[in-house]
């Protein structure tokens, strides 16, 4: 299985969202792994995130709950 099939790049990202790459990076991928607790040793690169947790949490239906540490 191909890592595009089940990852996403934060240029990707940014350009699906309109937004700059910045903007991805310094606000959304940090919100997106701490609100799924990501490792991010176990992402395939730097700078990709899960195709299916950026879909959850950009879906207006769930709720999600940040964890407090």
């Amino acid at each position: 299985m191909e890592i595009k099939e089940k990852f996403c790049t934060y240029r990707e990202l940014a350009d699906a969202l309109g937004c700059s790459y910045q903007h991805v990076s310094q606000v959304h991928a940090k919100r997106i792994i701490k609100a799924f607790d990501i490792d991010k040793q176990r992402l395939p690169k730097s700078g990709m995130l899960p195709i299916d947790l950026v879909e959850k949490y950009f879906d207006l239906s769930i709720d999600i709950k940040q964890k407090t540490n």
